[in-house]
């Protein structure tokens, strides 16, 4: 059986290639005999940043232009995109399949039609070829314009889906109120499959970590441009961090007598950011190395070693405290998207999730302090990654009752 695996995994942002391995890992403990094909959203082959010219034009024309005129020209441009470069590239990656699966990472979510647009052109190739769509752990932004609400629909409008789940409940009220009266099956609850990051990634940065005097915390800068575009509350860009803040952070937390390692999810745009907050200048005036600057990470794996490295970390990004809580890792969370509230209240840590008012550098510091006093409960933890494990046994049951496609013969793009 060919499983094709539509999502973001190559991604720059290193959290959805986490979520992507992670997925495969869970197919292949139960279907060992599976070929997995990867069929990324933005025609990526490898991990790295590639760089789309004309998806750099459109967006820097969003703030420059009247609305009326900016979604015109943006869709145009957009669809350009999508019919020369990623059409045939979905074509490619779905040909010979014999099921689609749309995993991981937040992807029914409109940020400017990007997911919108990708997704229902892969889905059109999908149901052409009349094959059966699985979507699995999917999260499920809060509001999504028109134009995106009918993509979304049309791509899985007719489609025989043979598994439909959602990582929180969160999502699954919002699908449910997003899809309305649609012929799309309501979805089931599945957790992330970072979730598995322990168990993935078990075979890497497996030694000891190094003895230290200070705990080491572990700082996750974002972009807030970055930010501000994922949030789903009010008011996002007045709260959002800034260099000042984040700096201020990194003072309280070192008044703590704590180490403080700096790091980004892999984004060239957080990798610039956090060094735009943290020039030699800023980190020179820390004796004994107390702050540093994390390598840049090229791989999910890379990432989920730096976060197992730490005995704390703080991060606005949603996976990186699913990784965090994956490998025992305490950690602290700064919401800006009610998802990170969600997973807090799910793995019944909400005491360690801030925000959005009012978080100042100090209490990001007495946070870290709690969580740390207060670790992951092994029979919690224990029983959420049996739940995932329990989800993937589900999955693969229902992927393996699916039968072979007949040959294809791939139609002209």
């Amino acid at each position: 059986m060919k499983i094709v695996l539509v999502n973001a995994k190559f991604s720059s942002d290193l959290e959805d290639g986490v979520t992507a391995e992670c997925l495969e890992y869970g197919l292949r403990q139960r279907l060992p005999d599976i070929d997995i094909v990867n069929c990324d959203l933005a025609g990526r082959h490898e991990f790295g940043h590639n760089p789309s010219v004309l998806r750099s034009l459109a967006n820097s024309l969003l703030p420059i232009t009247p609305d009326a005129v900016k979604t015109s020209v943006y869709m145009r441009l957009f669809e350009t995109m999508v019919r020369a470069k990623l059409l045939p590239h979905y074509d490619q990656t779905i040909n010979g399949a014999d099921i689609a699966l749309f995993g991981g990472g937040q992807l029914l979510a409109d940020v400017n039609l990007d997911f919108p647009m990708k997704i229902a052109a892969a889905a059109s190739i999908v149901r052409d070829r009349n094959l059966p769509i699985a979507i699995h752990a999917v999260g499920v932004g809060a509001d999504w314009s028109d134009a995106g609400a009918e993509l979304f629909k049309e791509a899985f409008a007719g489609a025989d889906i043979v598994w439909a789940s959602v990582r929180n409940a969160l999502s699954d009220k919002r699908w449910r109120r997003h899809f309305g009266n649609s012929h799309v099956p309501a979805p089931r609850i599945s957790v992330d499959p970072a979730m598995l990051a322990i168990r993935a990634y078990a075979s890497a940065n497996n030694d000891p970590a190094p003895r230290r005097n200070r705990p080491l915390i572990g700082v996750n800068v974002t972009h807030p441009a970055t930010l501000i575009a994922k949030a789903d509350i009010g008011g996002a860009e007045q709260i959002a961090p800034n260099i000042d803040y984040y700096q201020h952070c990194v003072d309280a937390i070192s008044a703590k007598d704590c180490d403080v390692l700096l790091f980004t999810n892999g984004a060239p745009d957080d990798e610039a950011y956090l060094r735009r907050c943290f020039p030699p200048t800023f980190v020179g005036k820390f004796a004994d190395n107390q702050v540093r600057i994390a390598a840049s990470g090229k791989t999910p794996a890379a990432l989920v070693a730096t976060i197992r490295n730490c005995d704390a970390i703080v991060s606005h990004g949603l996976n990186a405290c699913v990784i965090a809580y994956s490998c025992k890792i305490p950690h602290v969370g700064l919401t800006l998207n009610t998802e990170l509230d969600a997973f807090f209240d799910m793995v019944e840590r909400r005491d360690f999730v801030l925000g959005p008012n009012n978080v100042g550098p100090e209490d990001v510091a007495a946070a870290l302090a709690r969580a740390g006093e207060t670790p992951i409960d092994d029979g919690a933890h224990a029983a959420i990654v049996g739940r995932v494990e329990g989800e993937f046994d589900d999955l693969a049951a229902e992927l393996a009752k699916v039968h072979s496609a007949d040959e294809y013969d791939a139609a002209s793009v």
